[in-house]
């Protein structure tokens, strides 16, 4: 439902935005509507810090809540546009490519779209223990992965939570849940004494992954990279190329990394550095199609699948939720773990792998049938590059979600 939620547009959509989108909405009313079709009409209107220097090292950008975000980096001969079809074409090769980097060697990606809300003040702790459905991260420097909740126990939107001191928290979601972020913490503060500050339009991110990864980063660092010294799911304050940046030790793609959260200033001298310092150790450039289909291969539940529709656990994600505490929506999450177990739940998230016919992979919202009967709708569908396949997530009728079966 996330395409009718107006919330999906931010600050920037202004009256002449909105006349500029809504001609080009009309011009394209007969054009084919192929995967990925990217409006290019009003952009860019929030250009990130790194936007200059990646188009002219060939990005091909997409718009997310008004952002730029890299979709992929054109290499050889391929032209720096967008290329449509229905099937495999140039990009899917250039997509391979970047996924091998970032699996065998190191990559890096401009992830400063994400939502980035600094939550402080002695009622922090408060507030967001009542919102969330994990417990918060109780040391300084921990990181939790969590949930918040409507009433009715079905998914707002998911976040990332760090503990930058005590009083003091600082969440990470997707760029498009920006205003729901804020209006659900707006609308649940209950007279606690904090503050929530956007963070967003003056902080910047970079995320860095792969085997080489601690090798391309300890060139422009003193901090201590190794496990013992920055273990996963924790965050330090550390200094990259004379610059103050909070690292956080986690990965999308599911290979050895950090995510690098620092002042929009310096987002562009520490992307320097640490490409400076990678091009010894194989590094690439990637963007949202790789990233996409690395997270898919991790087995990574994103928006497609954690939306509003559905609860924890037909999501398949309860590991991140706690029964024992109190929190929005909490007792119809209990109600439906428990349904879980007794194998009364309307439909669970399942993990496909699907045979490739080296033409096209999917978009998401295909049937998913079993014996000619429809037990499901797919949310999520791409190319593993990694693995030679087709991976989906898929919701589907629990007596089907059993390893072995044969769908169509």
């Amino acid at each position: 439902m996330r395409e009718y939620d107006p919330r999906r547009f931010g600050g920037y959509a202004k009256k002449d935005w909105q006349v500029i989108k809504a001609k080009e909405d009309y011009c394209l009313r007969h054009e084919i509507p192929f995967p990925h079709f990217n409006r290019l009409a009003g952009r860019p209107i929030k250009p990130l810090p790194l936007y200059e220097r990646l188009k002219d090292k060939g990005a091909v950008y997409e718009e997310v809540y008004g952002h730029e975000r890299p979709r992929w980096f054109a290499r050889g001969d391929v032209a720096q546009e967008d290329h449509y079809s229905f099937r495999h074409n140039d990009v899917h090769d250039i997509v391979a490519v970047e996924c091998k980097s970032v699996r065998e060697a190191v990559g890096i990606m401009d992830i400063s779209a994400f939502t980035k809300v600094e939550v402080t003040g002695p009622g922090a702790e408060t507030l967001l223990d009542r919102l969330v459905a994990n417990r918060l991260p109780q040391k300084v420097g921990g990181i939790a992965l969590t949930h918040m909740l409507n009433r009715r126990g079905r998914i707002e939107l998911e976040t990332t939570v760090v503990k930058l001191d005590e009083g003091r928290y600082y969440l990470v979601c997707a760029a498009f849940f920006e205003q729901r972020l804020l209006d659900h913490l707006a609308q649940h503060q209950a007279g606690e004494e904090a503050q929530i500050i956007l963070r967003s339009n003056d902080w910047a991110a970079l995320t860095v992954n792969g085997p080489n990864a601690r090798d391309v980063m300890s060139q422009y660092t003193d901090a201590d990279l190794s496990n013992a010294g920055f273990r996963w799911l924790s965050a330090q304050k550390i200094t990259i190329a004379g610059h103050e940046t909070w690292a956080l030790r986690m990965s999308y793609s599911g290979e050895l990394g950090w995510e690098l959260h620092m002042p929009r200033d310096a987002a562009l001298p520490i992307y320097d550095a640490l490409w400076a310092a990678g091009e010894a150790h194989g590094i690439t450039d990637y963007g949202s199609f790789a990233m996409n289909a690395l997270r898919m291969e991790k087995m990574f539940k994103g928006a497609g699948e954690l939306t509003n529709e559905v609860t924890l656990a037909e999501a398949d994600v309860m590991r991140f939720a706690r029964l024992d505490k109190d929190y929005l929506g909490a007792v119809p999450t209990r109600a439906s773990a428990e349904a879980a177990t007794n194998g009364s739940l309307p439909w669970v998230c399942a993990y496909l792998e699907i045979e490739p016919d080296g033409v096209t992979d999917g978009h998401g919202g295909e049937a998913v049938l079993l014996d000619g009967d429809v037990i499901g709708t797919t949310a999520s569908v791409a190319y593993g590059h990694s693995v030679g396949k087709v991976l989906a997530f898929a919701y589907i009728k629990p007596h089907a979600n059993v390893a072995g079966p044969k769908w169509r």
